[in-house]
């Protein structure tokens, strides 16, 4: 799709995949400079000379491998899960060239391409149950040309015999290509790393933790022959560490398994000492040499040499007799994860007269990754520099912090800053993309939340440990450091004048502070803290009323708003309580609050403030505190999960207001105000394969920023101008026709204008003998049965509700009221108020739980449930209840009805007639 299509198009990623092992592949080749590596579900192709990124994006799953062919014209990224794939990406378009779906069952774990690039080897990740993997061998040349490769005949072998006949790719039952040789790997240790011989593309080694596997194929055979050699450590009378790494020892028969002790263990043929049972071409453990003082975290080979990389940041090359040629220790970028090769010679020597000693050592510049997010590039020549500050390399990229929790915009510059689990705290150029300004915090403490003032002036920073710093947002030092609680901060919001700062505690605490006078100066002071909530705080916001009035409020999920009197509260009065609501029970729990915009001066009813709460139950309720009552109820976005957090911004190409929003996991997405519950007005994208940790919005309302738990963060490019042109397009359909179509159930609607029609008669009288008017609209009194009978039962509050709403579209149509409602409004009440999902036993379950039921079977006994329904919540009468049961049960003696002790299975199948084999399997 066309980047002005998208209302949210990619722009820049900051972060990489910093655990995973070979995460970069180096792309130069000559005529350019770039390297591709890993962020999340996204592979990144990174110019490093016109500091450009290209995406390449598909994957749903974090990308767990990728490789390069030997011409660098493609790369392969491949993933794990259930919706796994393997890719051929085009490096020069950044377009699949191949999509294989479900390579192995569970997903690709690693992968590598043979040195004649003719040959891809893939190892699936285990199954969860049996920890059984898959090894498979693909046809190179089919995944570059899969089109070609399904009619292509088989190759012959060549003239020298070196080149094995490749036969045509096999195609699956639907279609796509499979591989031409698999084999079960036997169960008992999950293999992690594969790897091709240099010698011999027909040969690989791959191991897991403590096991070791060698494999051979032969031209027409479907599986692999393999051996797993043992190794005992009485053999080397030591200790042998768990498995990093393995590769074949370039010109020999050897090869090299690295451990976490720092040991290479080395295998070779065992030529006349083969032990009955055993070839003299298989390989045993020879020889065990340490070769890192630390783990060894990469094991891989260039030309001639071997190359490792440790815990300890040291990347260090050995010739094929393992013997030290050349070192980089002065790199200081963490433990190494990935070093990748260009596929060139450098131009120039370092020094001319060290010629002959860097002939013995002459290898392509490469780069390499480390844990700490680092990407350094280096140039082989510089091994023979004196000055160890030019043995370092050069940043490719600056580093984010791997542990960001949470993310701010500065309010009037391109700039943002991240705060990390661990204490880190970043400003960076969100134009440049480089880092400004960082700073540590004691680790012991742990970031949490952090939130800029309106002016930019300052940055207020809360930890885990309950100490909040109020910073100087461009140098990061600190203006005020207080601990007011013992409990973490979860949740802070600082004033639109910058005079009050608030944070919410892990106890259900909002603590407030405020900048006052004191001896000639101004000082923060604390001023007071109320535990107003008994569940979580979701969100803590302060906004300003139409009239210019500064409020702050807070919603937790226990379902409660609450506002507090800025004025009234000091030092000495602490801090005060001015109201709060509790939503009725029945709806979701409150997952995020924030202030609706105005309404324009001259519109009615612009003087009254609004606020958008969120729920789990895919609602958005707008909300007036001075009321209170909840005015109107829309149906969100229903895919992702519930929303977990609403930014309100305003559109830079249109001056209108939007909502951006984040779901917990993976989900972000746009919304058009006002809101109406079409899913028209709104969109979502996959930004991150798990945890969205949390979103902001840049000082223009250009950018989208998004903070993942895979140690990425997303900037993305904000065009309205989509969502507009389908909003536009749905509206333009007319009302009735549009919310037919989000309805989306032919049957459903047919019966809702039977109802509506019947109401319209019965409305001027069954019996009534003058010409019918049917007038197109029905009162208001008989909206809750046409409800009712569309199978949605409303509770007294959920009919209130109704009716605020239907008062709510009266105000956005400068009416004064509405004393009755269209079909088209009837469909958009049905739509934004009925569930999303049904009740089901579980749901049951949970109630009586709520009720004060014990035990396994979870009983209540007959008279404990006849006096809750008839006192607790919304009670029912008397009569009702007798009403009730009969109408479900066919009596109305609750001694006949239910027994004498109820259970909740009991409840849902003997009174609310639910299946009994769903109730089981529930």
């Amino acid at each position: 799709m066309a980047e002005d299509q998208q209302a949210l198009s990619l722009s820049w990623v900051f972060g990489a995949s910093a655990s995973i092992k070979h995460s970069v592949v180096n792309l130069s080749d000559g005529y350019t400079d770039k390297i591709c590596y890993l962020a999340a579900n996204t592979a990144v192709i990174y110019d490093k000379r016109l500091r450009r990124q290209v995406f390449l994006q598909g994957h749903t799953s974090p990308i767990t491998c990728i490789v390069t062919t030997d011409d660098r014209a493609h790369v392969i990224t491949a993933d794990t899960g259930p919706e796994a794939l393997l890719v051929v990406w085009n490096v020069r378009t950044g377009l699949p060239t191949c999509t294989i779906r479900q390579p192995h069952r569970h997903g690709v774990s690693t992968m590598d391409v043979s040195v004649d690039g003719a040959w891809l080897a893939s190892i699936g990740a285990a199954d969860p149950d049996s920890g059984e993997q898959e090894v498979a061998l693909w046809s190179l040349a089919a995944l570059l040309n899969p089109a070609a490769a399904a009619s292509a005949p088989p190759s012959t072998a060549a003239a020298d015999g070196t080149q094995p006949p490749q036969p045509p790719q096999p195609r699956g039952p639907g279609g796509p290509l499979r591989p031409l040789v698999t084999t079960v790997v036997p169960a008992g240790d999950v293999q992690h790393s594969i790897r091709f011989s240099p010698n011999n593309p027909q040969e690989l080694i791959s191991n897991g933790r403590r096991r070791v596997y060698f494999w051979s194929w032969a031209p027409g055979s479907p599986r692999f022959q393999y051996y797993s050699p043992p190794l005992r450590s009485r053999d080397f009378k030591q200790a042998v560490g768990d498995f990093v790494s393995s590769v074949f020892v370039p010109g020999t028969t050897q090869a090299l398994t690295a451990t976490a002790d720092g040991d290479l263990v080395v295998w070779d043929e065992q030529g006349i000492a083969a032990q009955v049972g055993t070839s003299a071409t298989d390989r045993r453990a020879i020889k065990l040499m340490r070769i890192h003082s630390s783990p060894i975290t990469l094991l891989s080979t260039v030309g001639d040499f071997i190359v490792s990389g440790g815990e300890d940041g040291y990347v260090r090359f050995f010739d094929p007799l393992l013997r030290i040629v050349a070192w980089f220790e002065d790199l200081a970028a963490g433990p190494v994860t990935a070093v990748a090769f260009s596929a060139v010679l450098p131009d120039r020597l370092a020094h001319a007269d060290a010629a002959d000693t860097l002939n013995r050592f002459m290898v392509p510049d490469f780069v390499v990754a480390t844990r700490n997010s680092r990407i350094v590039s280096v140039q082989s020549s510089t091994f023979e520099e004196y000055d160890a500050e030019r043995r370092r390399g050069t940043a490719v990229l600056d580093s984010l912090l791997a542990d960001v929790v949470d993310i701010a915009a500065h309010p009037t510059r391109a700039e943002f800053s991240v705060l990390g689990r661990g204490g880190g705290l970043q400003r960076w150029d969100s134009i440049a993309h480089c880092l400004l300004n960082s700073r540590s915090f004691d680790a012991h403490h742990g970031g949490s939340c952090l939130c800029y003032s309106r002016d930019g002036a300052l940055l207020a920073v809360g930890f885990g440990a309950g100490h909040l710093h109020i910073l100087d947002a461009d140098d990061f030092t600190d203006s005020h450091v207080m601990r007011n609680t013992t409990a973490g901060l979860t949740r802070i919001a600082v004033s639109s004048t910058g005079h009050h700062i608030a944070a919410a505690d892990e106890q259900h605490q909002l603590l407030l502070y405020a900048y006052l006078p004191y001896k000639h100066t101004m000082r923060w002071e604390f001023l007071g803290r109320c535990r107003s909530h008994h569940g979580p705080i979701a969100s803590v916001v302060f906004g300003e009323s139409p009239s210019g009035q500064t409020r702050l409020l807070t919603v937790g999920a226990d379902a409660r708003v609450v506002e507090y009197d800025l004025v009234a509260s000091s030092v000495a009065t602490g801090l005060q309580v001015v109201s709060y609501y509790d939503f009725p029970p029945g709806g979701g729990a409150p997952t995020s609050l924030t202030f609706a915009p105005p309404l324009q001066y001259f519109r009615a009813f612009a003087a009254d403030t609004h606020l958008l709460v969120s729920d789990d139950s895919y609602k958005i309720r707008v909300f007036n505190p001075d009321r209170p009552a909840v005015e109107a109820t829309f149906l969100g976005p229903t895919f992702g999960g519930p929303i977990a957090q609403l930014v309100m911004f305003k559109s830079h190409a249109s001056d209108s207001a939007f909502l951006a929003y984040r779901t917990a996991e993976r989900v972000v997405g746009l919304i058009a105000w006002p809101l109406d519950g079409d899913p028209a007005r709104t969109m979502g994208l996959i930004a991150h394969p798990g945890e969205v940790r949390a979103i902001t919005i840049s000082y223009d309302g250009r950018k989208l920023l998004t903070v993942g738990g895979d140690g990425t963060l997303a900037s993305w490019d904000i065009n309205t101008a989509p969502l507009e042109r389908s909003a536009a397009h749905a509206a333009s359909a007319g009302n009735e026709t549009r919310w037919s179509e989000v309805l989306g159930d032919p049957e459903l609607l047919r019966e809702m204008r039977d109802y509506f029609v019947y109401a319209q008669i019965k409305t001027q009288g069954e019996d009534a003998l003058e010409p019918r008017a049917v007038p197109g609209t029905v009162p208001l009194e008989v909206v809750p049965d046409l409800m009712r009978a569309a199978g949605f039962y409303p509770s007294e509050a959920d009919i209130d509700n109704l009716l605020n709403h239907v008062q709510y579209m009266a105000h956005g149509r400068d009416l004064e009221s509405m004393p009755a409602i269209t079909f088209a409004d009837l469909l958009c009440l049905y739509v934004n108020h009925r569930p999303l999902f049904n009740v089901t036993h579980a749901d049951i379950v949970t109630a009586f739980r709520e009720l004060g039921a014990r035990g396994d079977f979870g009983k209540l006994t007959r008279e404990q449930l006849l006096s809750l329904l008839q006192s607790a919540g919304e009670p029912m009468g008397p009569e009702e209840l007798s009403a009730a049961l009969e109408a479900l049960t066919g009596t109305a003696a609750p001694d006949k009805a239910m027994p004498t002790a109820v259970t909740a299975a009991q409840f849902s199948s003997d009174v609310l007639g639910f299946e009994t084999d769903t109730v089981d399997a529930q």
